[in-house]
């Protein structure tokens, strides 16, 4: 027996004979008495938020191309990273070694000095600026922060897909609803400005 429905009564449906015959075998390949099977989908359609009419292959689509967008940002972001913090630190390091110079007037620096300098000031174009874009190197902190607001828009995104429903139009196309408070909407936009 069903578990938890045991004293319950049972009622009748009216449902076309080939409908029936394919919930039947549903059913059985379910291993579930067929109340429980109902039960099942009409549970799942609700926790999921989404419509027995609705495709599913829009909204994974839909979702794929909205995280390679992210991830394509996402990159851009570390690479300006990249550029801006590595040029300060370069000058920070080079203000360094000039200090040092300047306190030791009267001594001379037995060490090859020219070399390391030349290396922090020289700025050359790559000859193959593909060879750049193979492989990058994020510190670590960066790496980070960036997969906590990779999360961050995942979790977001799966809420608002969670109070999308589809609406019957009569009269023109099906369309959208989004069941959200004004204020939330407006949240995501602000945060997805400031990523």
């Amino acid at each position: 027996m069903d578990k938890g429905y045991e004293k319950e009564t049972f009622a009748g449906l009216r449902i076309k004979i080939s409908v029936a015959l394919k919930f039947r075998s549903f059913s059985k390949r379910q291993g579930k008495s067929h109340s429980m099977t109902l039960l099942a989908m009409v549970e799942f359609f609700d926790h999921n938020g989404i419509s027995p009419d609705e495709r599913m292959h829009e909204t994974i689509a839909s979702l794929k191309y909205l995280i390679k967008r992210r991830f394509n940002a996402m990159v851009a972001i570390m690479r300006s990273i990249e550029k801006e913090q590595t040029l300060p630190t370069v000058s920070m390091i080079q203000a360094l070694f000039q200090q040092e110079l300047e306190s030791e007037e009267g001594e001379e620096w037995e060490g090859d000095f020219e070399f390391f300098e030349k290396q922090l000031t020289e700025i050359n174009s790559p000859t193959n600026p593909e060879l750049l874009d193979k492989e990058t190197t994020v510190p670590k902190i960066v790496h980070e922060r960036l997969k906590e607001q990779l999360e961050e828009v995942k979790a977001d995104f799966n809420h608002v897909l969670d109070h999308v429903s589809l609406t019957k139009n009569r009269f023109g196309k099906d369309h959208l609803k989004v069941d959200l408070k004004p204020g939330a909407i407006e949240q995501y936009r602000t945060k997805l400005k400031n990523l």
